[in-house]
């Protein structure tokens, strides 16, 4: 990616791969502070447990149900959100014979699930047919001891153990794939099933939407659930906002299938991340209104331990463009901000990490450099010709960017003490930076952090460049703390009763670090937990 050889290249990882986690929207974004592990507390009959803003924008106070419901709906379950782990969770409820309500805020189903490409699975009969067998042990370790083997193995393992089922499931329910399995080019093992056509709008949402039809789901559209309605710390239903103005659903279980947090600025700053500057690159009906509903209602907050999807970024460069980001040299996700044969540096001088660790994974660049003040990027003009200065229209993108910017976040000069100054830098610090990194390149060794010998240039021919690297917020994975089962925990593990928690809201394959080798997991976890949930909500009811 960043240059001609392989040795330069690395491991390059698409887009695509990058994105094959991200799901799908829910409810209206909340309001209001979050709760780490806090106790449980019971809003009291008819009470709505949440704080939260509807699409009219009106708060439903804690405790207080709205003052007036202009309609009612009666099911036993209720699924917050119709994306990938949504539509899963209502089909299968639909074929367990529980009477469902499915709600959506957004005019169409799918969500961000219309752009995913295909799903994981082990052992599914479309790679047996093709003779390829694996064992799930080799599958753990390899996925479990990039986690530092921080992740529960035993969900880990549930996952792996019924994910050809998942393949016959969802083949059973008239989802096509194209037959093609393999690595995605560059996963540690060929577990990626694809989709019809390269795309889940075609293969997955259209044969689950028509499911849903043929199963006589009720499908409510444009309707945001803004709080719960809990009664001795039971889930007893939800209310709305929609086009028939103030809804309340009475409804023994609530799935939570919302789509995470990644679309609310606020939320992301909980989780750690320094939003100045930010892009929310993901869908905005990812909002985290699953999570604020979630944490007024007592549920454990799993923020401390949840992963993401996020590059580094330029503010002065354009928006990343899905189209063409894994091969634009500027501003993909292989760019300039993104690392390889540049030097980053900290708000004081001091390089932290190798730069290639988007080689790795993509997702695991951001994360040395979180607990930064600041972090800054630095290379000469040698390094942007040879790298990234690839063609006319990047390079005049490159050069406009930073003259429209006039220095805000990127800029250039001869000097490197005018480039510290500019961003009040310690010049005699950075010029260390630059002499200790121009020294191993000298080497033809990074001996300090082990980057990749082809990536090791050295920034000596001026005009020198330095910008201010801010980030690209794609969608978080798992906000919401859940048992094997999807049931959403309170403060003290408890299940909170009837309330479940799935796709990007409450996945715990993770933690801190969203891996991305073994491809398709992320997708692979929406039908799971989504039919996963489904059955533990039977067994709820069948209490």
């Amino acid at each position: 990616m960043f240059g001609e050889s392989e040795d330069e290249r690395g491991a390059g990882i698409s887009r695509r791969a990058f994105l094959t986690g991200a799901c799908v929207t829910g409810a209206a974004a909340m309001v209001g502070g979050l709760n780490a592990c806090a106790p449980p507390q019971d809003a009291g009959p008819g009470g709505a447990g949440g704080t939260g803003s509807g699409a009219n924008g009106g708060a439903v106070p804690v405790s207080k149900a709205p003052s007036k419901v202009d309609k009612t709906y009666d099911a036993d379950l209720l699924i917050v959100g119709a994306g990938g782990s949504g539509l899963a969770c209502a089909v299968q409820a639909a074929l367990n014979g529980t009477n469902l309500i499915l709600v959506d805020k957004s005019n169409q189903v799918g969500g961000n699930a219309n752009f995913v490409e295909g799903m994981f699975a082990v052992n599914s009969t479309l790679q047996l047919e093709q003779g390829i067998d694996m064992q799930p042990a080799e599958i753990m370790e390899a996925e479990l001891s990039r986690g530092q083997h921080r992740q529960n193995g035993d969900v880990w393992l549930d996952f792996v153990s019924k994910s050809a089922d998942n393949i016959t499931w969802c083949i059973e329910q008239g989802v096509m794939y194209s037959g093609k399995v393999d690595d995605y080019r560059v996963g540690l093992f060929p577990t990626f099933h694809w989709f019809k056509d390269g795309k889940a709008a075609v293969g997955y949402v259209e044969p689950m939407k028509a499911r849903l039809e043929e199963l006589s789901v009720q499908l409510h559209l444009k309707t945001a659930v803004n709080g719960l309605v809990m009664k001795n710390g039971r889930v007893i239903g939800a209310y709305a906002d929609g086009g028939e103005g103030v809804v309340r659903y009475s409804a023994k279980a609530v799935v939570l299938a919302t789509g995470g947090f990644g679309g609310n600025e606020e939320i992301v700053a909980e989780q750690g991340w320094n939003t100045d500057g930010i892009r929310i690159v993901g869908s905005p009906n990812a909002a985290g209104d699953g999570y604020r509903i979630a944490m007024d209602n007592g549920a454990c907050s799993f923020m401390a331990d949840s992963a993401q999807s996020i590059l580094y970024a330029i503010e002065a460069f354009p928006p990343i463009d899905f189209h063409d980001a894994a091969e634009n040299p500027l501003y993909g996700y292989f760019g300039i901000a993104s690392g390889g044969p540049v030097l980053w540096v900290n708000e004081a001088c001091r390089r932290y990490t190798r730069e290639d660790l988007a080689n790795d994974n993509l997702a695991l660049q951001c994360l040395p450099g979180k607990g930064n003040k600041g972090n800054y990027v630095v290379f000469d003009q040698a390094i942007f010709d040879r790298f990234f200065g690839k063609n006319d229209d990047a390079k005049k993108a490159f050069y406009d960017a930073i003259k429209a910017n006039g220095g805000g976040s990127i800029y250039q000069s001869d000097s490197l003490a005018d480039l510290a100054g500019r961003f009040n830098l310690d010049a005699d610090a950075l010029k260390a930076a630059v002499d200790r990194y121009n020294e191993l390149c000298g080497e033809g060794a990074d001996s300090d952090f082990g980057k990749a010998a082809g990536l090791m240039a050295p920034i000596e021919t001026p005009p020198f460049y330095l910008a201010k690297l801010s980030y690209n917020y794609f969608f978080s994975v798992g906000g919401i703390t859940t048992d094997g089962r999807h049931r959403v925990l309170d403060g003290r593990r408890n299940p909170i009763e009837g309330l479940y928690a799935i796709g990007n809201d409450g996945n715990m394959l993770y933690r801190n670090v969203y891996t991305i080798n073994m491809p398709g997991v992320a997708f692979g976890h929406q039908v799971n937990s989504g039919r996963e949930a489904a059955n533990a909500v039977l067994e709820y009811l069948d209490r």
